[in-house]
């Protein structure tokens, strides 16, 4: 089958290859046919070597990479009794259990959720990882559906795959927005329901920003010793204050470190930055990726809801993937770019 995989973790790579069909699924696995999947900021780090010890991707090579798709299932191990051929899913799997870069893969239950027919090919090929990602953060800063209308909020990083998804759930729930983004992903972030917005690059503005609660989706600086955004709550007075954190150092430290020492440092880390937190009246989270099939059959709706705007920024055929993987840069900004089996 036709798969792209990563050879040699020095370099990160990625190649097309023809590698073996996965064997038949085991019990509560399914095995699914690719529709479309994208490229998360974590992808090509894993490639690299990012994480290794923990999630244990050396062991995969050739490693697989891809942490989400829209796909089509096609046989199910015992245990599944929810999901029938040729049902579509959405998918979302963190690096440790197999990757969706390949016609056809094997992943556990728990990594994907039926879809209905309003909810696009495009759309679903970009939510998955990011979705959840989102929704996570959302919940550790204990903002809800029932509870956000009425909050402020700002979402450092709001133009990015996380921060886009992110904004329209929070936009959805009815919470005011400060959506921190740089000059050109301005409109993009307005789009999707920014109230305000500033550019990261104003001290000023960022200074000014009047919210109680921060969601920071934004590379860190300083191996997360200066974060400003931190230091505007800690001035604030008002109950309520959260700040949630997606771009901690706890895979970083265990590549660094190993799981053992990695651990160690990156929880010592936290339980200080929580513990000062605490003590200025502000919930502090960090949040890693969890597979949530549920969380995904939420994200399914949502983003099936014709007045949902969409998160996508781009789209491109399957072929076209390692170029995209492999750029220096980065992967596509603002929202997601896609890549899809037939060529949009």
């Amino acid at each position: 089958m036709k798969a792209f995989t990563i050879v040699d973790p020095r370099t990160g790579t990625l190649y097309p290859a023809d590698m073996p069909v996965p064997p038949a699924p085991t019990h509560n696995q399914v095995r699914l046919a690719l529709i479309g999947t994208s490229i998360n900021p974590i992808d090509p780090l894993v490639a690299k070597g990012y994480g290794a010890p923990l999630l244990k991707t050396k062991r995969q090579v050739p490693l697989i990479p891809g942490r989400d798709a829209v796909a089509r299932v096609v046989d199910v191990g015992k245990g599944v009794t929810d999901l029938r051929p040729g049902q579509r899913v959405l998918v979302a799997a963190s690096p440790r259990t197999g990757g969706t870069y390949a016609e056809i893969f094997n992943l556990p239950r728990k990594c994907v959720a039926p879809i209905e027919d309003s909810l696009s090919d495009a759309t679903a090929a970009g939510l998955g990882y990011a979705g959840l990602t989102a929704l996570q953060a959302l919940a550790a800063a204990d903002l809800t559906a029932d509870n956000a209308r009425g909050k402020h909020l700002c979402i450092n990083g709001a133009s990015g795959g996380v921060g886009s998804i992110a904004l329209v759930l929070a936009r959805r729930w009815g919470a005011t927005i400060t959506a921190v983004a740089s000059q050109r992903n301005q409109d993009w972030v307005r789009c999707r329901g920014a109230d305000q917005t500033v550019d990261y690059r104003d001290p000023d503005a960022m200074a000014a920003i009047d919210a109680d609660i921060i969601l920071n989706f934004a590379a860190p600086g300083d191996n997360h010793r200066q974060d400003p955004l931190l230091d505007l709550l800690r001035r604030r007075d008002t109950p309520g204050r959260a700040y949630v954190n997606t771009t901690n150092p706890v895979l970083s430290s265990v590549t660094d470190k190993g799981v053992v020492g990695g651990l160690t440092t990156s929880g010592g880390i936290y339980l200080k930055k929580r513990l000062a937190a605490h003590r200025a009246g502000i919930r502090y989270r960090w949040v890693l990726f969890q597979e949530n099939a549920e969380q995904l059959a939420y994200l399914a709706r949502v983003f099936a809801d014709p007045d949902t705007p969409t998160i996508v920024s781009d789209s491109q055929p399957l072929d076209a993937l390692p170029e995209a993987f492999n750029d220096p840069k980065g992967p596509p900004s603002p929202g997601k770019g896609i890549f899809m089996v037939e060529a949009p």
